[in-house]
């Protein structure tokens, strides 16, 4: 964890990427973070910065979501939407290419994909990371390289209901302790 962070730390310092004012979706309760930089990042790199504020690269899951996302960056981003990482990886690369073994950051299960026409092509033979396509919405495959692409979407993800009984649990002993010394 220290290495991410001091990796987000360095890429900060040397050009702060511009955060657009994030949006929670009503179809998930997850919130969205466009950030745009004006610094070429890897894929790992973006990962990293993500993780760092506390949430992960995008994960995709839906025809809705994807739409939503897409929308999103094109209303908020800035420059071309094919510049935007998402948190799309292949886990097994050379399995079953071009479309084998495709993963979330978050291990959540494959199971939409708004490929392009043409898409995933494992062009070179090492696009292994994904990325928006310049027409809204869809995906492409690329390498994990700086060069091409400085912005990137963060998703936070709602606590699990579970966190949020504890905290209410905690909130509940605070207000009692505090009626107490009254």
């Amino acid at each position: 964890m220290r290495h991410l962070i001091a990796i987000a730390a360095a890429l900060f310092a040397v050009a702060p990427p511009a955060h657009a004012t994030p949006v929670t979706w009503a179809g998930n309760g997850h919130t969205y973070d466009i950030v745009t930089g004006t610094t070429d990042l890897t894929w790992a790199q973006a990962r990293a910065l993500a993780e760092a504020m506390g949430g992960h690269l995008v994960t995709i899951t839906s025809s809705a979501e994807n739409d939503f996302v897409a929308a999103l960056v094109t209303a908020q981003g800035e420059g071309n939407l094919e510049r935007y990482w998402l948190g799309g990886y292949q886990t097994s690369p050379g399995v079953n290419e071009p479309l084998g073994s495709w993963t979330w950051v978050t291990g959540e299960a494959w199971n939409y994909a708004n490929w392009a026409a043409g898409e995933p092509n494992n062009g070179g033979g090492t696009q292994h990371f994904l990325h928006y396509w310049p027409a809204p919405g869809q995906w492409d495959d690329i390498e994990n390289r700086a060069g091409t692409m400085n912005s990137y979407v963060i998703e936070y993800s709602v606590p699990e209901p579970a966190t949020l009984a504890l905290l209410g649990i905690g909130l509940a002993g605070l207000a009692g302790a505090r009626r107490r010394r009254q």
